[in-house]
């Protein structure tokens, strides 16, 4: 019996000096790692030291020169949150880049005629900044609204997740964008929210499928209204009938009855009040789509009336101007540093050979 526990009590030695070692070694490689670390820290720090005097007198060219030239730009924001239709999302990026290219150019009649302002109002425009939004409160409408075009099999083998993720990968399935726009004058946002909600209407692949989903759901409407009317029509008739029948007494034809206070007519047989609160539903859903398919680029949120000052350390010149002085001073202390070093390499390697 010994002979057997004693080889096992060995292996557990052995196991757990081999987990103390594997500890030992991360407690060593973690204290090795903030060394090297701490030192590369004080290495720079030294450097600095070294060269204090020529990087400050980088920082004080720099500092000299933002008293220089054009007089300080402040900048403006606006930003609105946009939902895209008809699969205009593509469209919609390659507009904004095309907008991003006009102001780079500084071609600000091309940029107006976009844009659909004058070209001295456009002049004004800095940047253009389209990036996709994944929220839940918008993704889960759309998942619902998706499920319900497909047959009822698919519901199991797609999950809210599998949806959301597979947005996240492909932004051309993305609907949902913070468009930020940059200009140097706060009264240019005024008039964006009808400028951008208008900026693929020109496109007549999108204006087709726009005209054609629009004819169907107006179809609908009227074949909806249409239903409502005869509802009413019918509910009125039975209501006729039954005040005849009310009036008339000893009648048996009247096809009413009533027991334990509950009455039954001709308008039981075809429930319609059921009916009517029915279609009133499917009447309310298609005005909502109408809504919000008006468009092929929705403002969820829209631009302020006038433009945001944008706050940005780096937008202060007496700031920017000596941090790229002392940037600059730096670059040129480690080239010098590194052509001292290739110098010496070379040395070395001629002196072996």
């Amino acid at each position: 019996m010994n002979q057997q526990t004693q080889p096992e009590e060995i292996d557990i030695i052995q196991f757990f000096t081999a987990i103390g070692n594997l500890f030992k070694g991360l407690y060593r490689s973690t204290i090795n790692f903030f060394k090297t670390i701490f030192f590369i820290f004080i290495d720079i720090l030294l450097y600095f030291k070294k060269n204090y005097i020529v990087l400050g007198i980088g920082l004080l060219v720099g500092f000299g020169l933002s008293f220089v030239g054009n007089k300080h730009e402040e900048l403006y924001y606006g930003q609105a949150t946009l939902r895209t239709n008809y699969d205009a999302q593509l469209d919609l990026q390659e507009k904004v880049a095309a907008l991003n290219s006009f102001i780079q150019k500084k071609d600000s009649v091309s940029l107006g005629k976009m844009l659909d302002i004058a070209s001295n109002e456009a002049a004004h425009f800095k940047s253009f900044k389209l990036d996709p939004i994944i929220n839940d409160v918008f993704l889960i409408e759309d998942y619902d609204e998706y499920l319900k075009s497909k047959d009822t099999v698919v519901y199991k083998f797609i999950e809210y997740e599998d949806f959301k993720n597979s947005i996240k990968i492909n932004n051309r399935l993305n609907r949902y964008w913070n468009l930020k726009i940059t200009a140097d004058s706060p009264e240019v946002f005024s008039g964006l929210n009808q400028k951008i909600s208008s900026l693929l209407n020109n496109d007549l692949s999108i204006a087709k499928r726009k005209e054609n989903y629009l004819s169907f759901l107006n179809i609908k409407k009227q074949k909806l209204l249409k239903s409502l009317s005869d509802i009413d029509s019918m509910r009125s008739i039975f209501n006729r009938v039954w005040l005849e029948a009310a009036q008339k007494q000893n009648v048996p034809a009247t096809n009413i009855v009533v027991a334990n206070q509950n009455v039954t007519g001709p308008e039981s047989t075809y429930n319609l009040f059921h009916e009517r609160n029915t279609v009133l539903n499917i009447l309310k859903s298609t005005i909502d789509k109408l809504n919000k398919y008006d468009n092929a680029v929705i403002i969820l949120n829209s631009f302020p009336h006038q433009g945001i000052r944008e706050h940005s350390i780096l937008r202060n010149k007496h700031i920017k101007y000596p941090l790229y002085g002392f940037i600059l001073v730096l670059l040129l202390l480690l080239l010098r540093d590194f052509n001292a070093y290739l110098n010496k390499y070379q040395q070395l390697k001629t002196g072996s050979s």
